[in-house]
């Protein structure tokens, strides 16, 4: 009996420390302000309910606590929810983002929606309301839609890319210093080396682009032991503007950027393994991101992808040879990619014109487009279509081989003369 009596004391006395720690600890609480807005987005109002819903306490200065967010230790986790949230995304703070940004936050908003990031689960746990339902999902991506412009032809975008083409085809190596990003990765100058994994068309923001695979890399997608990708992987991403002429095809015009992700788990487990670098303005390759909390955005960006090992491209099979260019015809909803080998693509980017020297081999592959699964706002390859190739005999006639395997778009000689006068694509 006394022994009872004196566990039950215990408990008692427990149980009050325990109540007076949490009383006292509700005198310490993170302070969770609303600036004022500045600009919001200003979106119709049947999205804007949407986002206000699903996004806005934690990516707006119009944060609604709920009165068990507002509880010690609850709100200290809220807190931080909210300061991370505003300062990848602030929907009150709208001018403090460019046209190109402001569009592409959106696309990234509706694509961590729908693999699931956000709103994040310690959040949507508490907060159920604030899961975006299929109708709210399809309200947003009908609004993206309409943000799409179409591409027609522009003769100023042919100016500028023949402009940048020209100083760049009369020296094409990068002869001066390109500073590295602020996490301290290097630019990799021979990354227009490496060979294409992949190929994307970006219509969300008018770019195409293709992706280039070191050899580790390479290697990995032959031997299909790309989850996870092995240490020292690298990629580099290439953009370039699109530019549609008068027949619907569309073809690379000015250089934008370059990005690179090298896969290290020690060196870059802050950033889930992966190490990013982005160098932009065109030729100018300036680092970008004011200091190493850059690559935080794009950790961001690919967590959608973590049961990819944060990786949106889906490997195609990889060919050899340099890319040379690549091109979309909108009329047949396919897309291409030309490599040469050694001789071709040195040619190819050293010298101005369409002749092609004896050795060169030169080949185009087409695949049917197809909508991306992991972003919408991309189409990227299907099936392969057909793979030509054109050969340039070192002896005998001048008239260059060529074969094709598969559905070829038209006549040996119109497909000839299509694959020969293809100008290279700009490659600092």
């Amino acid at each position: 009996m006394t022994i009872k009596k004196t566990l039950s004391q215990k408990w008692a006395f427990i149980l009050i420390i325990v109540v007076l720690c949490l009383a006292g600890m509700q005198l310490i609480r993170p302070r969770v302000d609303n600036p004022p807005v500045t600009l919001d987005i200003g979106a119709p109002p049947e999205v804007e309910q949407v986002l206000r819903k699903s996004c806005y306490d934690c990516h707006s200065n119009e944060t609604n606590l709920a009165w068990f967010d507002k509880i010690t230790p609850a709100n200290w986790l809220v807190a931080g929810h909210i300061r991370d949230g505003r300062a990848v995304l602030n929907f009150s703070e709208w001018d403090s983002l460019s046209k190109d940004q402001q569009k592409g936050k959106l696309f990234e908003c509706l694509n961590q929606v729908v693999f699931e990031v956000m709103p994040l689960k310690d959040y949507s746990r508490f907060h159920p309301a604030s899961v975006m339902t299929g109708e709210d999902r399809a309200v947003l991506r009908n609004y993206l839609a309409s943000l799409i412009s179409p591409l027609t032809p522009d003769s100023s975008k042919e100016r500028a890319a023949d402009d940048q083409y020209t100083k760049w085809i009369a020296s094409p190596t990068v002869t001066t210093d390109i500073n590295p990003v602020p996490n301290g990765l290097a630019f990799m100058p021979d990354y227009k080396n490496w060979e294409a994994i992949s190929t994307t068309e970006r219509f969300d923001n008018g770019t195409m682009r293709v992706i280039l695979g070191n050899d580790i890399a390479v290697r990995a997608i032959k031997e299909q032991h790309t989850n996870p990708w092995p240490d020292g992987s690298t990629f580099a991403k290439v953009a370039w503007d699109q530019i549609i002429d008068t027949t619907g095809r569309v073809h690379p015009g000015m250089f934008k950027q370059v990005e690179f992700m090298v896969k290290d788990k020690a060196k870059y487990a802050s950033t889930d393994g992966w190490g990013f670098g982005r160098w932009v303005k065109g030729t100018q390759l300036v680092p970008y991101g004011k200091n190493a909390l850059f690559a935080t955005e794009c950790t961001n960006c690919h967590k959608p992808m973590q049961g990819n090992d944060f990786v949106f491209t889906k490997p195609i099979d990889p060919r050899e040879g340099k890319v040379i260019t690549s091109g979309i015809d909108t009329r047949s909803k396919t897309m291409f990619t030309l490599y040469g080998n050694d001789i071709a693509a040195g040619n190819a980017r050293t010298t101005t014109g369409h002749a092609y020297p004896a050795g060169a081999v030169l080949t185009l592959v087409t695949w049917v487009q197809k909508e991306d699964p992991h972003w919408f706002g991309a189409n990227i390859p299907g099936p392969v279509q057909s793979v030509e190739k054109v050969t340039i005999p070192a002896t005998g006639p001048s008239q260059p081989g060529y074969e094709v395997t598969g559905t070829a778009a038209a006549s040996a000689k119109e497909r000839l003369a299509f694959i020969l006068n293809q100008r290279v694509s700009v490659l600092p």
